[in-house]
């Protein structure tokens, strides 16, 4: 199987510390990677390097075999990368519905609010904003969103709001989704569910996942591979059975 992504010696610092130092590792299209380290390990200073929210001091990132490693982020979002964030990201004032529109902009090509505020439905852009939203409400049917189509996030129970952000990132359409703790404040019914999203991310919508993610019993479920860190350094990388044995893993 091809890898959609490639990671050689990414190295970052930060007034002299290493974030990250000679990382490498790569990951095969159609699966579910895994990132794991305590607090300060440089997971999600991983996904900023492959985001192009912070260009790396040393190293290279290759998506589908094309050198990605300085491009700004809404060049990494149009080569089909997209990701959520440790802490939201979105419009509270705004309803789902409106929030998810938000994530296909790039495909727009009236612009999202001009496609908004269309004055005849005879026009391009009433046109394109039928069939974006038609697009946005296969995403929310595939969430599970309805009950929350039309309420304005602000009143969304917090593990609600955390599958909105994951719905803006698929609007995109992306080839490589990267989750950034996806379970963090959901209950144990609510991440049973998340589980289930992620499989059916990877296996019903085509999407290659990586996940950074401190629930452990979630990362060894979903997980095909999953690469350890700590102190910035790769200490370990393997399959969950591998990496639940490895010594220098439970040191960590």
């Amino acid at each position: 199987m091809d890898s959609i992504l490639k990671i050689e010696n990414l190295t970052i610092g930060f007034g002299g510390i290493k974030a990250l130092s000679k990382v490498s590792f790569q990951v095969e299209k159609g699966s579910i990677y895994s990132i794991i380290g305590p607090n300060g390990a440089g997971k999600t200073t991983i996904f900023n390097c492959i985001s192009g929210i912070y260009p790396p001091d040393s190293g290279k990132i290759f998506y589908k075999g094309e050198e990605i490693t300085y491009l700004k982020p809404y060049q990494v979002a149009k080569k089909g990368i997209a990701r959520t964030f440790q802490n939201i990201e979105l419009f509270s004032h705004m309803s789902t519905m409106d929030n998810l529109m938000l994530g296909r902009h790039l495909h727009m090509k009236t612009g999202v609010w001009r496609g908004a505020t269309f004055i005849y439905k005879g026009s391009k852009a009433a046109k394109e904003e039928v069939k974006h939203r038609g697009k946005v409400e296969e995403i929310i049917d595939f969430l599970e969103l309805q009950v929350a189509r039309n309420q304005f996030v602000v009143n969304l129970p917090y593990g609600t709001r955390k599958l909105v952000e994951l719905g803006r990132a698929l609007a995109l359409e992306p080839e490589l989704i990267l989750l950034d703790e996806p379970s963090a404040g959901m209950n144990m019914e609510e991440k049973g569910d998340l589980m289930f999203s992620i499989q059916d991310i990877r296996d019903d919508l085509g999407i290659t996942v990586i996940l950074v993610e401190h629930d452990m019993n979630l990362i060894m479920d979903v997980s095909d591979r999953i690469l350890a860190l700590n102190y910035g350094v790769k200490i370990a990388e393997g399959i969950p059975e591998e990496i639940q044995k490895h010594p220098e893993v439970l040191k960590a």
